[in-house]
Order: C-alpha cells, then structure tokens, then sequence
C-alpha cells in the first residue's frame, strides 16, 4: 500500500518510510472537511496543545483573524463558538476590500493581535490564512484556518508566500494546526473563487510534469509515490467538475481535500516541487508585475489556471518541432549577459536586484550550464517526449475545467497587461526562481522565442 491508497485522516499523521529513500512525515493535528465541518471546532480546541505540549484552557485567549467578505460567511459564527465554549476571544476584520500578504498587512495584524494571544483563528482562505501564519510563526503559537473559500492551495504548508518589497517570495512559517473547511461556507463562494481553486489544482499536471523533467535532466530528488498521489487527487477534482457547477456539496470536498493535500505534498519532500512548476512561476511574475505597478492583480489560482492553459499549449506545439540541438548550442552560446541584464532591468524594474541575484546562484543561462543540459536532453529525447505527452493529454481539457466556473482560460482577459508585455512574462519567466521548469527548458532548446510568439498569436491576434 502506497501513499495513493490512504486516507486522509492517515496522510495528516504519515510517518512512512519511502521507496524513493526518504521519509515522509506530516502532523497536522486537526483536519475536519465536509458538511458542518466547523461543529469540530469546540472538540478540535478541547484537545489542541501549545508548541510546549502544555494543553489549551479556558484561560487562554483565542483570537478570531476575518475580513469584510470572510466575517459574514463564517467569522461571526466562529466568534460566537468560541464565545459559548467559554474562552476569552477577541477578532479582528481587516476593514481593505482588496489585501496581499506583504509587510504592510502582516505589520497590521501584528500589531493589531494582543500579545497574549494563544491561539488565533484565520476566517478566510489564501490571504487571511497567509497573514495569520506569519504573525502565529514569529510568536511561536498555533493557529488554525477554517476555509471560506476553495481557491488555493496553500491551507497545509509550512511556508507562506509573499510579496516583499515587490519580489514574490515564500517566507518560512508553519503547518496550521487545525484545518476546517465547511462545504457550507465553501459552496457560497463567488464562481470565480472556486475556478482559482480548481486552477490552482489543475496546475499540478505541469508541476509534476516539470518534476520529471528536472529529474531526468538534472538528476533532481523525486518521489513516485507523491506524484502519483498529486496526480491522483488531481484527476479527482477533474471529473467532479460538473459538480462544482451544480454546487454538489461532495464535489467540494473533493476540491477542499486536494487543495489541503497538496501541502501535505509538499510537507513530505520539504519543498514545494510537488505543486509548483513554469504555470506558479508565470503566476508569481504576473503578480509581482501588478505589485510594481501598484495593482493588486488578480487571485493567486486564477492565474495560475491562466498559466496552466498557456504552459500546456507550449508543450502541446512544442511536441510538433523538430529539435535541431546543434542550433540550441549556437543559441546557448549566444547569451550575452550584458544584453539581458539591461532586459532584466527593463522587465523588472525594481525587482531586478533580486533576479540578478537568482542568477548569481543559478547561472542558468551561461553557455556552459545551457549546452550540458542540451546534452542530456538530447540522450533522453524519447523518455522527455513520452512524459510531455502524457501531460498534454491530462491537462488539455483545463480550458474547459476552469472555464466551467468562468474562469480565466486566456491572458488576454488579464487586462492588467498588454500583449507586449505578457510576451515579456513568457521570455523571462523563467529568471525568477533557481528551479528547473518548462520555460527554462525551452530556452535550452533554443525555442522559447518562437513558443512566446505562437502563444502571442493564439491569444492575441
């Protein structure tokens, strides 16, 4: 029996010993998913502990973390548990109709939480959940998130993404310690919530995908049993589809139990590979590029559903080209790295500095690093083909998937952006993180270029 073949309630307590020679181990406390989920909540703070190991009393002061959309779903409810179960409780409901996480609003609810706090409860899903994490991480208290919304990924890590200073970036933190997530409250979200979750699951047909690829190309660490178990849980939500549409409460388990596993993923190989390959980074350009231009942007799942249809239209057309790698090595030769860092700067602005410095780490364009991977790819050309097709025939239908809930399918309807400048997201991409992935691998090819301009031409002209 495989990590696939457990259940839920045996994933959040692992402690596995791996055929891929590591082991996995996960310990959220509490996980409760379903219709009247949250009822859990009274029996789930009767056995909560402190980091220490000392338990949760009544004399401990909970604190209940909302906003204006999250505390008429379910915050006010959650306050009024916690009221009757006898605990001193406070709230606090972030008054912004539109909020990141960034040093702005993690210093506002830092300073807005009493510091005798034990143990705050993030109403919410990606941003309230990411806010709370960091402020409960820096006092070293647990918290909990009872999910309004299934609209993100990111309900079970130990990292917290964020924007600092303008760059996209994951900031260390930790697991929540009780996770809720009521299909009562989760069936009331807008349609386009829903559809940034079920992008934001559809996304992991191009994570695993990128996986693979860096495994054989640059002999990464990777885990079968995660992959088959992501991939699993992926084609899960994709056939209940049509019950999101129709508001099947069942359906939105399905969502909401994906959506928490893949930071259970995650957890198991310390890294956040399993859910995050070219589709995340474009995800995190675009909403580092609305940040620089002083935009909040879209969700974190609609684009990255958005880049998803992108990534697997460039895989799609990428599998009709004839690699000629001798031109891939003239190409790789051909970096100038005086011309792409004035790009760099063009693209980037005042985010440059921390691009320069992923290069400094990585040099993933220099001739030299380009032309040895050129040759393993050419060595495992067959292997490569066979796993791009694959991912081309899972993911094809994620148009459709997320267009089911009206989700954006297109760049074009992030009007945020122009064409010119979403082909600049396409061609530089890939210089925001040190990880191996699809848009990299094309520039290696020496076909990034004439990708970018097929995708310009498909969803722009």
């Amino acid at each position: 029996m495989g990590l696939a073949d457990l259940t839920m309630k045996e994933l959040i307590t692992v402690d596995y010993n791996c055929g891929c020679g590591r082991h996995h181990h996960m310990a959220i406390d509490h996980l409760a998913v379903g219709k009247g989920a949250v009822q859990k909540l009274p029996e789930f703070l009767e056995d909560q502990k402190m980091k220490d190991g000392t338990p949760l009393t009544k004399e401990d002061k909970i604190y209940v973390v909302a906003d204006v959309h999250t505390w008429k779903v379910a915050g006010e409810k959650v306050y009024q548990m916690v009221k009757e179960e006898g605990y001193p409780v406070e709230y606090y409901i972030f008054p912004h109709e539109e909020m990141h996480t960034n040093e702005i609003f993690i210093g506002e609810l830092e300073d807005a939480m009493p510091k005798d706090v034990k143990l705050p409860l993030a109403v919410g899903s990606g941003t309230i959940n990411d806010l709370t994490r960091m402020v409960s991480f820096q006092r070293e208290i647990p918290y909990y998130i009872i999910g309004t919304a299934p609209s993100m990924d990111g309900f079970a890590t130990d990292v917290a993404p964020a924007t600092i200073k303008g760059l996209k970036c994951s900031l260390p933190a930790h697991c929540a310690s009780g996770i809720i997530g009521d299909t009562d409250f989760l069936s009331t979200a807008p349609d386009y919530m829903v559809a940034a979750g079920i992008g934001d699951i559809i996304a992991k047909y191009i994570a695993i995908n990128d996986w693979k690829l860096s495994k054989i190309i640059n002999g990464e660490y990777f885990c079968e049993e995660v992959s088959e178990l992501m991939l699993k849980s992926t084609d899960k939500v994709a056939a209940s589809v049509n019950g999101l549409v129709s508001g099947d409460p069942e359906a939105y388990q399905y969502l909401m139990e994906c959506l928490v596993l893949i930071g259970i993923a995650m957890g198991y190989v310390n890294n956040s590979r399993p859910g995050s390959g070219a589709e995340h980074s474009m995800g995190h350009v675009l909403e580092m590029k609305c940040a620089l231009k002083g935009l909040y942007g879209e969700l974190h799942g609609t684009s990255v559903g958005m880049a998803t249809c992108v990534m697997t239209e460039m895989y799609q057309k990428f599998l009709t080209l004839d690699i000629d790698y001798d031109k891939a090595r003239r190409h790789a030769e051909a970096f100038d790295y005086n011309q792409w860092a004035k790009e760099i700067e063009r693209v980037f602005g005042a985010s440059s500095d921390a691009i320069f410095k992923v290069y400094e780490k990585a040099h993933q364009s220099d001739p030299d690093v380009v032309k040895a991977r050129i040759d393993i790819i050419e060595k495992h050309e067959k292997e490569i083909r066979e796993v791009l097709t694959e991912t081309v025939r899972k993911a094809a239908k994620a148009p459709e998937y997320i267009g089911a809930m009206n989700g954006m399918t297109s760049p074009k309807e992030y009007k945020v952006f122009s064409k010119e400048e979403f082909r600049d997201i396409l061609l530089y991409t890939k210089e925001q993180r040190d990880r191996y992935a699809g848009l990299q691998f094309f520039y290696d090819l020496g076909v990034l270029e004439e990708l970018t301009d097929y995708i310009i031409d498909k969803y722009y002209d």
